[in-house]
């Protein structure tokens, strides 16, 4: 395999966590990263429809399949080492395509991170001053924090926390990439996270929106990198060729459009914007919050579906009638992005993800 050394300096649009089985963030975290580049690339491919819901495993909640390394050697064809082979050989064993780009057993994958590295003026602490956990009111505009709120939420209050030490400021990433996907997905991936994605965890505070301003191919600046937005699955490196991801985005007007599901071939991440605008990201993260605590109150209070709504506002809980299921996360994330030196805020739903965990187990 070739692969290039691609140097993509990330600046923190709000906190990056990448916290550790015990919860501690004192460094960023190759996995953690790789693992939203993962989920994100996870989600493009099955709302373009490059992956269904046979191919997904509930029980590692991914799309993931084992490569048998004496099936694998046996159809490479004429021995062959290059990738381009290598590829289709694990494509014809149907190895679903983030397995193919990120690894999986018996397989490395195409994408590694040879380093972390922070850069300027960065900080892992509380740069932003953001309160140790703040608690929505359920029934009025009230909000509380720190020592003034509950330590759990219960039937008149929210409580939502925002763990510290976080990242904040500018980090460098070396990826090692392997050649015959820069063009195809690995800029388009980076592109997508640059505008849409979410790095590292606590995405349901809206920490992980991450800038790359400065993208390096072998050492040498590359401003094109922006120009490759379009997917494309044949592994190709042709720019002219492949599938848009602007066509699965949609923009809506109202946060009931956000938990609305689409049927099983008009999947699209929806997007509510400019809901919020403050030069102050502590206030836009409050607002927020706020926003859609009252969403998932009044859901509650209208007799809503209590799976439904636990699948799409997220629980800690496993879902109370499949148990081989994992704890659900939210699919309606606070959306923040930097405009003119104001946080401008909305929300992004996947609500349409919610079809792989209908019916339970995985349909090989």
């Amino acid at each position: 395999m070739s692969k290039k050394e691609i140097n993509v300096d990330l600046e923190t649009i709000t906190p990056l966590w990448t916290g550790d089985a015990w919860q501690e963030n004192i460094k960023i975290r190759p996995s953690s990263l790789m693992g939203s580049l993962r989920f994100w690339f996870e989600v493009i491919c099955y709302f373009m429809g490059i992956l269904s819901k046979k191919d997904f495993d509930s029980k590692k909640g991914r799309f993931e399949e084992e490569v048998n390394q004496d099936e694998f050697k046996k159809k490479l064809k004429s021995n062959s080492t290059d990738v381009k082979s290598q590829i289709e050989t694990l494509i014809e064993m149907n190895i679903p395509v983030p397995s193919i780009i990120f690894g999986t057993t018996g397989w490395r994958g195409l994408i590694e991170i040879k380093e972390i590295k922070p850069l300027y003026d960065y900080c892992f602490g509380n740069k932003l001053n953001l309160p140790g956990r703040i608690c929505v009111s359920k029934v009025n505009e009230n909000v509380k924090e720190n020592s003034d709120c509950s330590k759990r939420s219960d039937k008149d209050w929210s409580v939502f926390y925002f763990p510290n030490p976080y990242f904040y400021g500018i980090f460098e990433v070396k990826f090692l990439v392997e050649e015959e996907i820069l063009d195809s997905i690995f800029y388009p991936l980076l592109n997508f996270m640059d505008k849409y994605g979410y790095w590292g965890g606590k995405w349901n505070i809206g920490y992980g929106r991450l800038k790359a301003i400065e993208v390096k191919q072998n050492n040498d600046t590359k401003d094109d990198w922006k120009n490759n937005k379009k997917f494309n699955f044949s592994f190709e490196n042709k720019k002219d060729e492949g599938v848009d991801l602007s066509k699965y985005l949609e923009l809506v007007n109202s946060f009931d459009n956000l938990s609305q599901i689409q049927g099983s071939n008009d999947k699209n991440i929806k997007i509510l914007c400019n809901q919020i605008s403050n030069q102050n990201l502590k206030a836009v993260i409050k607002e927020l919050i706020k926003i859609k605590a009252k969403e998932r109150a009044k859901d509650k209070s209208n007799g809503g579906d209590t799976e439904k709504r636990h699948k799409i506002f997220g629980t800690t809980k496993k879902p109370p009638n499949n148990e081989d299921l994992l704890p659900q996360g939210s699919k309606i994330l606070p959306y923040i992005k930097k405009e003119n030196g104001n946080y401008v805020g909305g929300f992004l739903s996947i609500v349409d993800l919610l079809e792989l965990y209908e019916g339970g187990e995985r349909n090989d």
